[in-house]
């Protein structure tokens, strides 16, 4: 058949000409019992999204369960409610009731399919990986990666212990620097990021270990899933170490990472020369904004294993945050100015000011040793030094072919890593984590990076036109009233409206039939608005 007929016949069907309008007369009962509660059908949208990135496929045709179906539908509850009604695994399996459709979900048989739910975590990412390359043509020779954690309600770390206590197998559970100052276990997650700001890939590691630590089996891992030859890798400061640029160089990769460039000590000397030499500063026409580049040598290694390549730094001055940063300082040397009260000095554990004091235990008149009542003053000499580089911020990179511009505007990018940390931990909730054997914490965030990546699917299809937290508002209040013979009366709010607007989603009917609402959001992945 001709495909253009086809067409004209899927136009003229949504356009309701092939089919004449009709008045429905739907007669009721006054003295009908209670109707049951709303249903949520919010959840067809997600289950779209889900369905095109394959997953229960990969289920299927996977040996770790005898029921793959029933695996594939827990997977998808806990997906689902992950962002719709984020709680616990027993409070999953109760909210289902309140989603339209025939969910049959029990609490047993959430708790059945953590572990080999666990087993497919590395297949998993790499199928999604491959549907989103298809869905969104996403290309990962520049990929973002950053560091968080996320904590759990107890005070006991994971480690097993043998009887003189002494560490015989290291838990996933464990204390170390919480991003939220708790004094609680933790896990770390790294987590990888594309152009689009659609997740890559993540990978958990013990809470005790580092975030520099977690870079290279990070990048490593997903290079091999991935079939990646060589990626260039936007990461913040805290991963710009000797240990990981060798890694880097070694593999044939690249980076981009912001650069430390105050104080005395630990700042590339040539770096800050070439920020305070007013040379080959170029200015915007109103004077706040400026940008310098340069290329240099860079040593990597040590001994016979060093190494010199070519690196790029981009310099960049800003006014705005000239001004925060004179701010902060002021309020510091306010704090040190009280510390110089030797006995405040020594009560405050507080390193706030205590940077700009200069502390002599020795009295230089008299030479007497003053190990209680130190003299304290300002350095004035350190707020001189500190004042010279208020409003710089230094990108070094690999890539030294990238232009300014590109560099800034790619490390710009790494702000939506941190906006999917902030709708992980807000959103959906992931964060306290309340199971505890390992393999069930690899499936509680496997199902909350999946939810993650089907929320950000759907702002890249929207042209991030509505925040995550709006679009989850709007998917719950598409609720639906069953009246009688087969007949649901809809009620969505004006976010709901938008959203199914920018996806290309004709849905306006206030009454629709059991049919019509199955089969609700069906195709819109392919949908182009």
């Amino acid at each position: 058949m001709n495909r253009y007929f086809i067409e004209r016949l899927k136009k003229e069907a949504k356009e309701g000409n092939l089919t004449p309008q009709k008045t429905i007369e739907v007669s009721f009962d006054l003295d009908c019992p209670i109707s049951e509660p709303d249903k949520s059908y919010g959840w067809k949208i997600l289950d779209e999204i889900y369905q095109e990135l394959d997953i229960n496929t990969l289920i299927k045709s996977s040996n770790v369960s005898k029921n793959s179906k029933k695996l594939n539908e827990v997977l998808k509850l806990l997906v689902y409610q992950r962002i719709l009604n984020p709680c616990s695994k027993m409070a999953t399996a109760k909210s289902q009731k309140q989603m339209f459709g025939n969910w049959n979900i029990t609490q047993n048989d959430i708790y059945r399919a953590l572990k080999p739910l666990n087993e497919l975590k590395e297949k998993i990412q790499t199928q999604i990986h491959e549907q989103i390359t298809r869905l969104t043509d996403r290309v990962c020779t520049i990929v973002f990666y950053d560091v968080t954690n996320y904590y759990f309600e107890t005070d006991i770390d994971d480690d097993i212990l043998d009887q003189e206590q002494q560490i015989i197998n290291e838990g996933l559970r464990r204390r170390g620097p919480s991003k939220e100052n708790r004094p609680n276990p933790i896990v770390q997650l790294g987590l990888f990021m594309d152009l689009n700001c659609i997740p890559i890939a993540y990978k958990l590691f013990r809470g005790n270990q580092t975030d520099p630590v977690t870079y290279l089996p990070a990048v490593e891992e997903i290079k091999q899933s991935f079939d990646i030859k060589k990626m260039v890798v936007v990461a913040d400061k805290a991963m710009n170490r000797q240990s990981n640029l060798k890694g880097i160089i070694e593999k044939g990769d690249g980076y981009l990472f912001s650069q430390k460039h105050r104080g005395r000590k630990g700042a590339p000397k040539d770096i800050q020369e070439q920020i305070l030499d007013p040379n080959n500063w170029h200015f915007n026409e109103n004077l706040s904004f400026a940008i310098k580049s340069y290329i240099r040598k860079r040593n990597i290694g040590k001994g016979k294993q060093a190494t010199t390549i070519n690196e790029k730094v981009v310099i960049t001055w800003n006014q705005k945050y000239a001004t925060r940063e004179k701010i902060r300082r002021d309020g510091a040397i306010e704090y040190a100015q009280k510390l110089t009260n030797a006995q405040l000095y020594h009560q405050t554990s507080k390193k706030g000011g205590k940077k700009y004091l200069e502390v002599n235990y020795v009295d230089p008149k008299t030479g007497e040793v003053l190990p209680y009542t130190p003299i304290i003053k300002i350095d004035n000499s350190q707020i001189e030094f500190d004042e010279q580089f208020d409003g710089v911020n230094v990108l070094v990179t690999s890539e030294i072919d990238m232009t300014d511009e590109q560099i800034i505007n790619a490390y710009k990018g790494l702000s939506n890593i941190e906006d999917c940390f902030r709708v992980t931990k807000t959103d959906l909730q992931s964060r306290p984590v309340y199971v505890w054997k390992k393999e069930h914490i690899e499936s509680h965030f496997l199902s909350c990076y999946i939810a993650l990546v089907i929320l950000r699917y759907l702002q890249y299809k929207s042209h991030y036109t509505l925040s995550s937290h709006k679009i989850i508002n709007a998917l719950n209040s598409a609720k639906a009233s069953k009246l009688k013979d087969d007949y649901y009366k809809l009620q969505e709010n004006e976010e709901m409206k938008k959203l199914n607007e920018v996806l290309g989603i004709e849905w306006e009917k206030g009454i629709v039939k059991y049919e019509e609402l199955k089969n609700y959001a069906k195709g819109f992945v392919y949908n182009k608005k």
